[in-house]
C-alpha cells in the first residue's frame, strides 16, 4: 500500500512539473505577444493581459505543492531544534494532522468558490480550479506524510533530500 501511495505522489509531482513548464511557457509567450502587439500593431489584447495573473497563480500553487512534497516548504522550527526527537515526532504528527485538516476544510470551501467563479465569469472561472486541486493534493501529501512516518518507516524514501543552500 505504501508503494502505491508513493507512486501516486510521484505521478502527481510529474504531472505538476509538466503543468508548470506549460504555464511558464504560456506566460512568456503571452507577455512577448502582448508587448509586440501593443507596441508594433497598437492592438492590445485584454484577454491575454488578464490571463497573466492567473498563470502566475497556477505557478505559485503548483510550486507550493511540489515544495510540500520535497519537504522544502516554510517551517518555523527554531524551538524544535532544541527539543528531543520524541517531541519532534509528536510535533510532526500535530503539524501533519493540522495541515490535512486545514487543507480539507479549504478544499470544501474552494469547491464552492469555483462554482461561484464559473457562475460569474463563465469559462474564465474555470481557471480557479487550481484551488481545489492544490488543497486536495496538499491534504493528500500531509496524510501521506503521516503514513510514511508511522506505517512506512524508513523502507520507502518519501522525499528528495533537502540540499543545503550556499
Amino acid at each position: 500500500m505504501m508503494k502505491a501511495i508513493k507512486r501516486v505522489d510521484d505521478a502527481l509531482a510529474l504531472f505538476e512539473k509538466g503543468v508548470i513548464v506549460i504555464c511558464f511557457s504560456l506566460l512568456v509567450f503571452f507577455i512577448v505577444f502582448n508587448i509586440l502587439s501593443r507596441n508594433i500593431f497598437h492592438l492590445p489584447s485584454h484577454k491575454i493581459f488578464e490571463a497573466g495573473p492567473n498563470l502566475v497563480l497556477w505557478l505559485a500553487m503548483l510550486g507550493a505543492s511540489l515544495a510540500l512534497k520535497q519537504q522544502r516548504h516554510i517551517r518555523l522550527e527554531l524551538v524544535l531544534r532544541y527539543c528531543s526527537n520524541r517531541i519532534r515526532g509528536w510535533a510532526a504528527l500535530a503539524v501533519n494532522l493540522f495541515g490535512a485538516l486545514v487543507m480539507g476544510i479549504l478544499l470544501i470551501t474552494s469547491l464552492e468558490f469555483v462554482n461561484n467563479e464559473i457562475a460569474m465569469f463563465g469559462n474564465w472561472g474555470r481557471l480557479s480550479l487550481i484551488f481545489p486541486f492544490f488543497f486536495s493534493v496538499a491534504a493528500f501529501r500531509y496524510l501521506a506524510a503521516l503514513l510514511y512516518r508511522f506505517v512506512g518507516g524508513s523502507k520507502i524514501k518519501t522525499t528528495q533530500q533537502a540540499k543545503p543552500t550556499r
